[in-house]
């Protein structure tokens, strides 16, 4: 048994109370503090923790750099932090209690209070020529030994000696703010810069690796708020400009050539191989440009088990190589078995449905969400993924379901994926865009370089009538990818219809051809904004080239065929028509459209039979949607385009009565009707209310009945040439 006097253990209890005291009154007194700072020197506090934390920003480090040779485990650097931070506390008080003396380490004797301030404010004040101290103590001695004048100078500190302080608390300060934010860098890296990851090199035998792994190095690293990583989206895309679009596997050449196409500097080769029972994951950090060796890692992994904790580290090794603390990296990173899954296989489900979903492949990208769920019940990221692809594009409600599922677990994900999914939550179940734009907005503070928010509070603004905003917010996405051909479709879309701009609009459809020459939308786009400008036979131009490249637009069929039909060439309106319908026999608005061209030719029994096959879809639409305006609308111009004027306006008028708003679709009523005036009525007012479609105003077959009316023209002028 160890045997402590009562007096030490009083001894011990009366200069805790003293420390207390010292630092609770330090706030209300400057005198105290700099007592304080003179205390902590005294007892060299202040010198021990300054070796303390070298000793342990040099332990840490030596931990970060032989962890991976001595196959550590992921948990050890973070064992070595938190033993850190708890020994700080008990270094300090240690260091205030106890002094080494030659005869060992020895707990500190107490000062009362009383004594101190009799000694500093009485003794020395009062007995200046005295030439010891009233009373004699060891923690004292050195302070107060020795003639008067030295003992001012004790009591009120030298300059040297408060140098001396106040240097050693800035080098404590300077070791703390190494220790956390001291970034390891050894590679010429850039804050925010870009980086190319190529896909694993999988040396074993197993498949379950191919994209599995990707997926998830990809998704970790991308936690990442210091560096920026190309995705697997724009790397397809420049591979289609390399005329390489065949390649599945970005291997390392193939990645390098990415990256310097890029501009990018740095590329990430990983890759696993397998010794025995044991796998090896390898990852090299390579100039792009050279193909020169950064730096390079390797861990190991004892089974299959291992592998996602292993893949967690080897993230976190390249974030420190290329330059970002640790503090950053413990507060940017969520371990991929919580934010994925820790299951390969359903992580290799998952992957392929990325990979399926990326190539508009969406029947088969549900097929592999779905197996991932069914392996790993609580894989939010599938949860997620799933059910904004089902909600999208197949069935709305069972989508739903799957989100509200994702939104349960939503602390799970990464706050990439997290303010994301909740965007798309608030916008689209809960109808709620004010807020879905806030949590872009939040996305977008946290990752400023990832485009995709950004052209998501652009669609968010357009949808909110902010149309400059919108526009702002798309061009930002296409500074950080210019080739996000979606993007360009916002921006250009904006301009041509909700702004009026046809200028702006023919600028950004050039931007949009030389960045994806093969895309037929830049075409059908460059053709519309011809139209705005009267320019007919270049529209034609435009969309016959995206006629060319896809047969299945539409959008551009349509807009042809209006042309056509502008130009008098009725019967190539009619063939463009025809084909839609053979491509896809449900189209209605086709029937309405030929039997406006067979009416022009003068081949009234071919009219009326494509009149009468749209009337009856027409009435279908009443039926099934008959709170929609629309639907009486197009039954109201059916009707009276079949000779049954009065059916036609007592059906059309309905639709005011369900929206006064619909000013543009009642004004194609009233024209049909041959009532120009009151069609002008509303135009003009859907015109204040901010209608600026003007191609639609000029392709329109109903509206094109006013275009003669010199009130139409006045309107054009007076709404569309101030742009």
């Amino acid at each position: 048994m160890i045997w402590i006097s009562p007096k030490k253990i009083i001894n011990f209890e009366l200069n805790l109370f003293r420390l207390i005291w010292n630092v609770s009154s330090m706030s209300a007194n400057p005198i105290n503090f700099t007592r304080f700072l003179q205390e902590l020197k005294r007892r060299k506090v202040i010198h021990v923790m300054t070796v303390y934390l070298a000793a342990a920003f040099g332990l840490l480090e030596l931990t970060d750099i032989i962890s991976g040779p001595l196959n550590l485990p992921g948990w050890t650097i973070t064992f070595v932090m938190a033993f850190a931070a708890i020994g700080f506390p008990i270094a300090f008080l240690l260091s205030w209690f106890f002094k080494a003396t030659s005869d060992g380490i020895k707990l500190r004797k107490y000062v009362s209070v009383a004594q101190w301030e009799d000694f500093y404010l009485a003794d020395l004040e009062q007995e200046p020529d005295k030439p010891e101290a009233v009373f004699h103590h060891d923690d004292l001695v050195s302070y107060i030994k020795g003639p008067s004048d030295k003992l001012l100078k004790a009591k009120q500190g030298t300059g040297k000696e408060k140098i001396y302080t106040v240097s050693s608390l800035v080098v404590i300060g300077i070791v703390v703010l190494f220790f956390l934010f001291y970034s390891g860098k050894s590679i010429p890296f850039i804050e925010r810069d870009w980086i190319v990851i190529t896909d694993f090199e999988n040396l074993t035998d197993e498949t379950i690796f191919d994209n599995s792994l990707n997926t998830a190095f990809t998704l970790s690293i991308n936690q990442s708020r210091y560096l920026n990583v190309i995705t697997r989206q724009r790397m397809q895309e420049t591979l289609k400009r390399m005329k390489k679009e065949d390649r599945v596997h970005i291997d390392e050449e193939t990645g390098r050539e990415i990256a310097i196409r890029e501009g990018v500097k740095v590329c990430i080769v990983p890759g696993i191989s397998r010794v025995g029972t044991q796998y090896i994951l390898t990852v090299k950090i390579q100039e792009a440009k050279t193909g020169a060796i950064f730096r390079s890692e390797i861990l190991y992994a004892k089974s299959q088990d291992e592998i996602i904790e292993k893949l967690d580290q080897l993230s976190k090794k390249i974030r420190r190589n290329l330059g970002e603390s640790r503090y950053k990296i413990s507060g940017q990173s969520k371990s991929l078995s919580k934010v994925t899954t820790s299951s390969l296989d359903a992580l290799k489900q998952f992957s392929l449905g990325i990979e399926n979903h990326i190539n508009l492949e969406f029947e088969k990208a549900i097929i592999h969400y779905e197996n991932a769920i069914r392996i790993d019940t609580n894989f939010t990221s599938a949860k997620a993924s799933l059910g904004n692809l089902l909600f999208e594009r197949f069935d709305r409600e069972k989508g739903r379901e799957w989100l509200d599922q994702a939104i349960l677990s939503i602390g799970n994900l990464t706050d990439r994926e997290k303010y994301g999914i909740l965007a798309f939550y608030a916008v689209n179940i809960e109808n709620d865009l004010d807020k879905g734009i806030e949590y872009t907005k939040t996305l977008i503070e946290l990752y400023p370089d990832h485009p995709i928010p950004h052209h998501n509070l652009g669609w968010y603004f357009k949808n909110h009538g902010h149309y400059e905003k919108a526009v702002e917010e798309y061009k930002v996405a296409l500074r950080i990818d210019p080739y996000l051909m979606l993007t360009y479709g916002g921006v250009i879309w904006v301009y041509l219809e909700n702004l009026g701009q046809i200028d702006s609009a023919m600028v950004w459809c050039e931007k949009m051809i030389e960045a994806g020459p093969e895309n037929p939308w830049g075409y059908c786009y460059l053709g519309s904004a011809f139209v705005g400008i009267d320019s007919l036979e270049k529209a034609e131009i435009a969309y016959t080239k995206a006629r060319n490249l896809d047969p299945d637009l539409f959008l551009n069929q349509y807009r042809l065929a209006h042309v056509y039909r502008l130009r008098g060439m009725y019967d190539k309106a009619i063939e463009v028509l025809e084909e839609i319908l053979r491509i896809n026999p449900e189209e209605a608005p086709v029937h309405y459209n030929l039997g406006i061209n067979y009416n022009l030719m003068g081949e009234s029994e071919n009219a009326r039979s494509h009149f009468l096959e749209f009337r009856k879809i027409a009435e279908q639409w009443v039926d099934d949607y008959s709170d929609n305006p629309v639907s009486f609308i197009a039954n109201g111009v059916v009707l009276t385009r079949l000779g049954e004027k009065d059916a036609g306006w007592k059906i059309g008028k309905r639709a005011l009565e369900l929206d006064s708003t619909i000013h543009f679709r009642f004004a194609e009523l009233l024209a049909v009707q041959d009532r120009k005036s009151e069609a002008l009525d509303h135009l003009e007012k859907a015109l204040e209310n901010g209608y600026r479609d003007l191609v639609w105003l000029k392709l329109n077959p109903d509206i094109q009945l006013l275009h003669r009316e010199v009130r139409y023209q006045d309107l054009i002028n007076e709404f569309f040439m101030k742009n």
